[in-house]
């Protein structure tokens, strides 16, 4: 049976990383800067391909280095308030019942720092798809497998010039990825439901892929169709 103390410690994870995801900084910077919500332009999307495609390569960073850093921060205080040695943020515990206890802490300090995301409290539920939230996750979960990510993700846009499908390659790469480095069905269980998430909230890309209608990108901060 879990200690009420440790219930209430993950109670209050689960509330700071919800929060915390729920600063979503396409909205915050589009609002700042050209006063107007980044959701009442181009694709309607709170997200950095939108910021790039609406305002520029400039924001589209800044956006995107903020949804990150967000999900780091939930990660690092999630740490402090379970008293995980700070020496785990990146590194890998050479125990096996270790390694499981870490890797879950930071998934489930990423999934509702995710949640957030997707479903911000402070601005009427309706966010981004998750993506750069799930990179500063995966970053803090193992590096290697966020590298192997990043460059499959890299490949599939500069050849189909489709954001969204990079986006959904690596989703759904993500669990099978954890398999392979530590073979734990806790750990792929979890992965599986970042893969659901981000794969439900690109729902209306995966339509316009499948009837030719989505947009590329033209890595010049503005999108075109085909």
């Amino acid at each position: 049976m879990i200690a009420p103390a440790l219930l209430l410690k993950f109670g209050a994870v689960i509330i700071i990383s919800y929060l915390l995801g729920s600063l979503n900084f396409s909205i915050i910077f589009s609002k700042a800067v050209a006063k107007k919500d980044i959701r009442e332009s181009g694709s309607g999307n709170a997200g950095a391909t939108n910021m790039l495609r609406t305002y520029g390569k400039r924001f589209a960073v800044v956006t995107m280095l903020g949804d990150i850093l967000k999900v780091v921060l939930a990660i690092v205080i999630t740490f402090a308030v379970l008293n995980v040695p700070m020496r785990y943020l990146f590194g890998i515990p050479s125990d096996a019942d270790e390694i499981q206890r870490i890797m879950l802490y930071k998934e489930f300090a990423g999934f509702f720092c995710v949640l957030g995301h997707i479903f911000p409290l402070f601005f009427n539920f309706k966010g981004g798809k998750g993506v750069a939230a799930c990179t500063g996750m995966v970053i803090i979960v193992d590096w290697r497998i966020a590298l192997i990510l990043f460059a499959i993700f890299v490949a599939v846009v500069a050849i189909s010039k489709w954001i969204s499908l990079g986006s959904i390659v690596i989703a759904l790469l993500y669990p099978v990825l954890i398999f392979l480095f530590y073979k734990n069905f806790y750990l792929v269980i979890v992965a599986l439901l970042f893969t659901m998430i981000v794969v439900i909230a690109h729902r209306q890309n995966i339509k316009r892929l499948a009837n030719g209608t989505e947009n590329k990108i033209s890595f010049k901060g503005k999108s075109k169709k085909e």
